[in-house]
Protein backbone atom coordinates (compact mmCIF):
# COMPACT_ATOMS: atom_id res chain seq x y z
CA UNK A 1 0.00 0.00 0.00
CA UNK A 2 1.12 3.44 -0.93
CA UNK A 3 2.32 5.24 1.93
CA UNK A 4 1.17 9.33 2.03
CA UNK A 5 2.04 11.95 4.47
CA UNK A 6 0.75 11.26 8.30
CA UNK A 7 -0.91 14.39 9.66
CA UNK A 8 2.08 14.72 12.08
CA UNK A 9 4.25 15.21 8.95
CA UNK A 10 1.58 17.21 7.45
CA UNK A 11 1.39 19.78 10.21
CA UNK A 12 5.19 20.42 10.41
CA UNK A 13 5.34 23.74 8.67
CA UNK A 14 2.74 25.68 11.20
CA UNK A 15 4.77 24.39 13.82
CA UNK A 16 3.39 22.20 17.40
CA UNK A 17 2.54 19.15 15.06
CA UNK A 18 1.89 16.90 17.71
CA UNK A 19 -1.28 19.24 18.95
CA UNK A 20 -2.66 19.64 15.08
CA UNK A 21 -2.37 15.76 14.55
CA UNK A 22 -4.13 15.23 17.56
CA UNK A 23 -6.99 17.78 16.56
CA UNK A 24 -6.93 16.45 12.79
CA UNK A 25 -6.83 13.16 13.63
CA UNK A 26 -9.93 13.56 15.80
CA UNK A 27 -12.41 16.03 12.97
CA UNK A 28 -11.62 14.31 9.87
CA UNK A 29 -13.10 10.58 10.82
CA UNK A 30 -16.52 13.36 11.22
CA UNK A 31 -15.89 14.92 8.13
CA UNK A 32 -14.98 11.97 5.85
CA UNK A 33 -18.71 10.47 7.16
CA UNK A 34 -20.24 13.27 5.19
CA UNK A 35 -17.52 14.05 2.42
CA UNK A 36 -16.85 10.57 1.42
CA UNK A 37 -14.01 9.61 -0.87
CA UNK A 38 -14.49 11.27 -4.73
CA UNK A 39 -15.97 14.14 -2.97
CA UNK A 40 -14.63 17.70 -4.69
CA UNK A 41 -13.36 19.82 -2.31
CA UNK A 42 -12.28 23.67 -2.04
CA UNK A 43 -9.19 24.08 0.03
CA UNK A 44 -7.88 27.85 1.30
CA UNK A 45 -4.44 28.28 1.87
CA UNK A 46 -2.92 24.88 0.97
CA UNK A 47 0.81 25.99 1.87
CA UNK A 48 3.23 23.27 1.31
CA UNK A 49 0.56 21.02 0.18
CA UNK A 50 1.71 18.22 2.26
CA UNK A 51 -1.75 18.43 4.52
CA UNK A 52 -3.64 18.54 1.33
CA UNK A 53 -1.65 15.15 0.23
CA UNK A 54 -2.45 13.77 2.88
CA UNK A 55 -6.31 14.16 2.48
CA UNK A 56 -6.38 13.04 -1.30
CA UNK A 57 -4.18 10.47 -0.47
CA UNK A 58 -6.03 8.91 2.65
CA UNK A 59 -9.67 10.29 2.24
CA UNK A 60 -9.72 10.16 -1.41
CA UNK A 61 -10.43 13.84 -1.65
CA UNK A 62 -10.37 15.72 -5.45
CA UNK A 63 -8.68 19.03 -4.06
CA UNK A 64 -8.98 22.74 -5.81
CA UNK A 65 -6.60 24.36 -3.84
CA UNK A 66 -5.85 27.88 -3.91
CA UNK A 67 -2.98 29.85 -2.33
CA UNK A 68 -1.30 33.45 -2.73
CA UNK A 69 2.38 32.30 -2.83
CA UNK A 70 4.00 31.24 -5.52
CA UNK A 71 6.44 29.44 -3.81
CA UNK A 72 3.80 27.72 -1.32
CA UNK A 73 2.33 26.14 -5.31
CA UNK A 74 5.89 25.16 -6.54
CA UNK A 75 6.18 23.29 -3.26
CA UNK A 76 2.65 22.12 -3.39
CA UNK A 77 3.32 20.73 -6.54
CA UNK A 78 6.58 18.82 -6.25
CA UNK A 79 4.60 16.88 -3.44
CA UNK A 80 1.81 16.17 -5.22
CA UNK A 81 4.23 14.63 -8.07
CA UNK A 82 6.29 13.20 -5.17
CA UNK A 83 3.39 10.93 -3.77
CA UNK A 84 1.71 10.49 -7.27
CA UNK A 85 -1.23 12.70 -6.46
CA UNK A 86 -0.87 15.09 -9.26
CA UNK A 87 -4.58 13.74 -10.41
CA UNK A 88 -6.17 14.56 -7.18
CA UNK A 89 -4.80 17.65 -6.62
CA UNK A 90 -4.94 21.29 -8.71
CA UNK A 91 -2.87 23.85 -7.04
CA UNK A 92 -3.72 27.30 -8.07
CA UNK A 93 -1.98 30.51 -7.50
CA UNK A 94 -4.52 33.69 -7.04
CA UNK A 95 -4.33 37.32 -5.98
CA UNK A 96 -5.57 37.83 -2.43
CA UNK A 97 -8.69 39.67 -3.87
CA UNK A 98 -9.53 36.84 -6.65
CA UNK A 99 -10.08 34.59 -3.72
CA UNK A 100 -13.73 35.91 -2.73
CA UNK A 101 -14.27 36.13 -6.51
CA UNK A 102 -13.68 32.59 -7.30
CA UNK A 103 -16.79 30.90 -8.03
CA UNK A 104 -17.86 26.63 -7.84
CA UNK A 105 -19.77 24.51 -6.48
CA UNK A 106 -18.02 22.37 -4.33
CA UNK A 107 -19.31 19.26 -2.07
CA UNK A 108 -16.88 20.90 0.56
CA UNK A 109 -14.83 23.57 1.71
CA UNK A 110 -11.45 23.10 3.86
CA UNK A 111 -9.28 25.43 5.58
CA UNK A 112 -6.25 25.35 8.32
CA UNK A 113 -5.53 28.59 10.70
CA UNK A 114 -6.86 31.21 7.86
CA UNK A 115 -9.74 32.97 8.68
CA UNK A 116 -8.19 34.48 12.00
CA UNK A 117 -6.46 37.05 9.63
CA UNK A 118 -10.24 38.62 9.25
CA UNK A 119 -9.67 41.95 10.30
CA UNK A 120 -13.09 42.22 12.04
CA UNK A 121 -16.28 40.42 12.92
CA UNK A 122 -17.36 42.16 9.19
CA UNK A 123 -15.12 40.74 7.43
CA UNK A 124 -15.17 37.20 8.81
CA UNK A 125 -18.75 37.08 8.25
CA UNK A 126 -17.97 37.75 4.65
CA UNK A 127 -15.56 34.96 4.50
CA UNK A 128 -18.60 32.65 5.69
CA UNK A 129 -21.01 33.99 3.22
CA UNK A 130 -18.45 33.21 0.16
CA UNK A 131 -17.68 29.80 1.90
CA UNK A 132 -21.63 29.30 1.33
CA UNK A 133 -21.29 30.58 -2.05
CA UNK A 134 -19.33 28.08 -2.79
CA UNK A 135 -20.86 25.47 -1.39
CA UNK A 136 -23.64 22.85 -2.93
CA UNK A 137 -27.24 23.04 -1.42
CA UNK A 138 -25.99 19.76 0.84
CA UNK A 139 -22.63 21.02 1.36
CA UNK A 140 -19.85 20.75 4.15
CA UNK A 141 -17.59 23.24 5.75
CA UNK A 142 -14.77 22.28 8.07
CA UNK A 143 -12.06 24.59 9.50
CA UNK A 144 -9.92 24.34 11.83
CA UNK A 145 -8.82 27.86 13.67
CA UNK A 146 -6.53 29.60 16.19
CA UNK A 147 -8.72 31.18 19.17
CA UNK A 148 -8.06 33.68 21.77
CA UNK A 149 -7.37 30.99 24.38
CA UNK A 150 -6.26 32.60 27.74
CA UNK A 151 -4.20 35.87 28.75
CA UNK A 152 -0.46 33.64 28.84
CA UNK A 153 -1.07 32.69 25.02
CA UNK A 154 -1.70 36.10 24.24
CA UNK A 155 1.19 37.53 25.92
CA UNK A 156 3.33 34.78 23.97
CA UNK A 157 1.67 36.46 20.68
CA UNK A 158 2.70 39.55 21.47
CA UNK A 159 6.09 38.83 22.91
CA UNK A 160 6.57 36.64 19.94
CA UNK A 161 5.12 39.61 17.34
CA UNK A 162 2.24 37.68 16.17
CA UNK A 163 0.64 39.97 13.77
CA UNK A 164 -2.52 38.06 14.33
CA UNK A 165 -2.61 38.39 18.16
CA UNK A 166 -5.71 41.26 17.94
CA UNK A 167 -7.55 39.93 14.91
CA UNK A 168 -10.61 37.62 14.83
CA UNK A 169 -8.90 34.69 16.86
CA UNK A 170 -11.86 32.09 17.40
CA UNK A 171 -14.19 33.36 19.90
CA UNK A 172 -17.98 33.03 21.18
CA UNK A 173 -18.56 35.59 18.74
CA UNK A 174 -17.23 33.95 15.81
CA UNK A 175 -19.60 30.82 16.74
CA UNK A 176 -22.46 32.98 16.31
CA UNK A 177 -21.56 33.45 12.77
CA UNK A 178 -21.49 29.91 12.45
CA UNK A 179 -24.36 29.18 14.29
CA UNK A 180 -26.29 31.66 12.38
CA UNK A 181 -25.33 31.08 9.01
CA UNK A 182 -25.26 26.72 9.18
CA UNK A 183 -28.11 24.56 10.31
CA UNK A 184 -25.84 22.02 11.36
CA UNK A 185 -22.56 22.78 13.23
CA UNK A 186 -20.41 20.45 15.27
CA UNK A 187 -17.40 22.13 17.27
CA UNK A 188 -14.77 21.11 19.45
CA UNK A 189 -12.26 22.80 21.89
CA UNK A 190 -8.90 22.43 22.40
CA UNK A 191 -5.71 23.70 24.21
CA UNK A 192 -5.08 25.75 26.58
CA UNK A 193 -1.33 25.25 27.54
CA UNK A 194 -0.87 22.20 26.49
CA UNK A 195 0.48 23.35 23.06
CA UNK A 196 3.43 24.85 24.01
CA UNK A 197 4.53 20.96 25.46
CA UNK A 198 3.27 20.09 21.91
CA UNK A 199 7.38 18.88 21.25
CA UNK A 200 7.67 16.89 24.68
CA UNK A 201 5.27 13.72 24.05
CA UNK A 202 5.38 12.89 28.24
CA UNK A 203 4.31 16.27 28.89
CA UNK A 204 1.57 17.15 26.52
CA UNK A 205 -0.66 14.03 26.49
CA UNK A 206 -1.42 14.40 30.04
CA UNK A 207 -1.72 17.98 29.77
CA UNK A 208 -3.86 17.95 26.65
CA UNK A 209 -5.60 15.27 28.20
CA UNK A 210 -6.90 16.79 31.65
CA UNK A 211 -7.87 20.39 29.62
CA UNK A 212 -10.42 18.12 27.37
CA UNK A 213 -11.71 15.70 30.88
CA UNK A 214 -11.24 18.23 33.59
CA UNK A 215 -11.68 21.78 32.54
CA UNK A 216 -14.91 22.71 30.56
CA UNK A 217 -13.37 24.33 26.71
CA UNK A 218 -15.30 26.80 25.50
CA UNK A 219 -14.56 29.14 22.58
CA UNK A 220 -13.47 32.00 24.89
CA UNK A 221 -10.90 29.83 26.62
CA UNK A 222 -9.88 27.09 23.26
CA UNK A 223 -6.33 27.23 21.72
CA UNK A 224 -7.64 25.75 18.24
CA UNK A 225 -11.06 25.27 17.30
CA UNK A 226 -12.23 22.59 14.85
CA UNK A 227 -15.79 23.01 12.82
CA UNK A 228 -17.76 20.76 10.50
CA UNK A 229 -20.19 22.69 9.44
CA UNK A 230 -22.82 21.68 7.28
CA UNK A 231 -25.90 22.88 4.98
Amino acid sequence: MKRFPTLEESSRAGGAPRMWARVLGRTLPCARAVLPPGSRILEVGYGDGLLSCHLAGNLGWRIVGLDIDAGAQAEARANAAEFGLESALDFRLVRPVETWSFQGQFDGVFIKTVLYNASSLGQYAQWLDWVISVLKPDGVFVNFENGKANRLTYLYRKLRRRYYADLCMYDGRIQALYSARFPHVEVRHYGAISQFFSGIAPLYYPLAWAEENLMARTPDNSYVTAVVASR
